[in-house]
């Protein structure tokens, strides 16, 4: 269910959103280590037991 429009001195205010800013700290803090971890996980499978899972294949 959407607010309806604020106003302030008769100024409308917009709506909350997502910045550049706020997208790449997203991909910085979460998108990055979690494929860090996967490509690390991948690559200690390939050197344990050979077999090769995820982008390690590829390389």
């Amino acid at each position: 269910m959407k607010t309806p429009v604020q106003t302030v001195m008769g100024h409308c205010i917009p709506e909350p959103a997502m910045t550049a800013r706020a997208y790449a700290l997203l991909v910085l803090y979460v998108a990055l280590p979690v494929l860090l971890v996967g490509m690390s996980l991948d690559l200690l499978v390939q050197w344990l037991f050979g077999w090769c899972v995820g982008f390690w294949c590829f390389v």
